[in-house]
């Protein structure tokens, strides 16, 4: 796991809660006092760990866990990779090219073994995106708060559906996105 997501889930319970709360979720995940750097790789193991001890500590399931971090995690993302952003690009713009402009870019860039989740996004009409969603972590729920967060970043309101989801079974994720007034 890409170490900016790490060092924004510290920052995400800090502001959520405090720092005592950060350094009980990390002795209760068995990662007492670990530093976490944006540019650096950790393994996916210490990412589940803090979100499945947080999810017990706070009595907040998992889904809604990921889905609120995802939202937060927005700003600092589109600060670290607006390059790969156009100026012009609407909310659901981004979304539709987030693979084919900053996930391949980022692969490109990358020496290491960091993967971002693999996406396939496309436009199914004039207000509607699918984006497909592939990942050995199941992260989807995060990426669903991900897509809110680039709606309130934006200022466009989404609706996600989920037609297809790992979590059922299924070898992917569909996340159906349209703006809300839309719908």
């Amino acid at each position: 796991m890409h170490g900016i997501v790490l060092n924004q889930l510290k920052d995400f319970v800090v502001e959520t809660y405090d720092r005592e709360t950060w350094t009980t979720l990390q002795q209760e995940a068995g990662l007492p006092g670990k530093l976490y750097v944006p540019v650096t790789e950790y393994p996916d193991e210490d990412v589940l760990a803090l979100v499945e001890t947080a999810s017990e500590l706070t009595e907040m399931p998992v889904p809604d866990l990921l889905e609120a971090f995802g939202e937060f995690l927005v700003p600092p993302l589109l600060e670290t990779y607006g390059v790969h952003v156009d100026k012009d690009w609407t909310g659901l713009e981004l979304i539709a090219n987030v693979e084919r402009y900053i996930h391949i870019a980022l692969r490109a860039k990358q020496v290491s073994t960091y993967t971002p989740p693999e996406l396939e996004s496309g436009w199914r009409d004039n207000h509607t995106v699918s984006v497909v969603y592939r990942s050995d972590r199941q992260l989807c729920h995060l990426a669903r708060g991900i897509i809110t967060g680039v709606g309130d970043h934006f200022d466009e309101p989404f609706d996600i559906d989920e037609p297809v989801c790992m979590h059922d079974g299924d070898d992917h994720c569909e996340l159906v996105v349209q703006h809300a007034e839309s719908a």
